[in-house]
């Protein structure tokens, strides 16, 4: 990594296109060698049997705290390569405030250069429901970027012989105030049906809508990550570069959290059913359909899948299958005499194991 483009870019000088493509390109790359590697993963592993709850309130609780523990790793190591590289003016500092955004870089002479507001998603999760809900007012157009991890527990004991711990499975980065731009366009121009009379905006303080006629925060699915844009969306803003490499990194980023989270179940799931701890992936036309391990298999639901359910199983030999809607509700289906069988059905897919041994 070149000296003078780490003080240059993360100080805030450059243009924010030149610095969004190298944070992904080139910093956050090096940054997530630096998360996965053991030093940095027994700090937030688990041991020696330890447990984290597994009802739905305190499972976000625990998802939380390794969140915030990957947020001060990612600031740790921030500084860690500013020093390594003998930029010793520049130091990754918190927000004490618990408010937008998470991170600053800043000198000792008090300057600040970029600033991160950090999200994790755990790839499993049924609702990766992370938010990004700040005004466009609150954030700096030039300097501001919203980075997300997303990652999962691995259960690989190494050198450090620990139970589990999280692995970082991939890194997004956008122009904070671009994707607040198509956030915001996205909702004002998507309002509920029944407004009554009303109109839906923002104060100084938040979004605000109105159902009825009684106005109130918007608390819906307004800041939701995986619910920001719709390519498809009829209205559209005006676009610029900044704006349009914000809308491709948008949809990459929803279809790659869907996918490599499937592929994170399938791994986890698939071998417990089996017995076989080795899967395979498997198509249909050029549509990435699923994950097999033996004779069982995992699909994504896609349009008209289950007219074509006879001859995907026949073709992969497949005599069980469980289909998956994005948030993981599922649909196990048998296959025998070329007849397709429905078994039954769940809406989370840390039932499917028990459900399936106890007939």
């Amino acid at each position: 990594m070149k000296i003078v483009d780490l003080e240059r870019f993360l100080s805030g000088e450059g243009k924010p296109i030149q610095q969004l493509a190298w944070l992904e390109k080139n910093f956050l790359q090096e940054v997530i060698l630096q998360l996965n590697d053991i030093e940095s993963r027994k700090r937030l592993a688990l041991y020696g049997g330890d447990r984290i709850p597994e009802n739905e309130r305190n499972l976000t609780d625990s998802r939380n705290r390794v969140s915030l523990i990957i947020e001060y790793e990612f600031a740790r190591i921030i500084t860690k390569i500013l020093s390594e590289n003998g930029v010793n003016d520049w130091f990754c500092s918190y927000v004490v405030a618990n408010r937008f955004p998470d991170l600053e870089i800043r000198n000792s002479q008090g300057k600040t250069g970029l600033r991160f507001e950090v999200k994790c998603l755990q790839s499993t999760a049924e609702e990766k429901s992370a938010n990004f809900s700040t005004l466009r007012k609150d954030i700096r157009p030039d300097t501001d970027f919203v980075v997300v991890f997303l990652w999962e527990w691995f259960y690989d004991p190494n050198e450090i012989q620990w139970d589990r711990s999280p692995y970082i499975l991939d890194v997004y980065v956008f122009n904070a105030s671009s994707l607040a731009k198509l956030r915001d366009w996205y909702w004002l121009n998507n309002p509920p049906k029944n407004l009554g009379g009303g109109f839906q905006g923002f104060d100084i303080r938040y979004a605000v809508n109105c159902v009825g006629g009684q106005f109130n925060e918007e608390e819906g699915n307004f800041g939701k990550l995986l619910r920001l844009w719709n390519k498809n969306f009829q209205y559209r803003p005006i676009v610029d570069s900044l704006l349009l490499q914000t809308e491709t990194d948008y949809e990459n980023f929803k279809r790659s959290v869907v996918n490599i989270g499937f592929k994170s179940l399938a791994s986890q799931i698939l071998p417990r059913l089996t017995g076989n701890p080795s899967i395979s992936r498997f198509e249909v036309g050029t549509y990435r359909a699923g994950y097999k391990s033996d004779d069982m298999g995992f699909i994504q639901a896609f349009p008209l899948i289950r007219s074509k359910l006879v001859s995907v199983m026949i073709e992969h030999n497949l005599k069980l299958v469980w289909i998956f809607r994005d948030k993981y509700q599922w649909r196990h289906y048998s296959l025998s005499s070329s007849r397709i069988e429905f078994i039954k059905s769940g809406k989370k897919p840390k039932t499917i194991i028990a459900s399936h041994f106890e007939g």
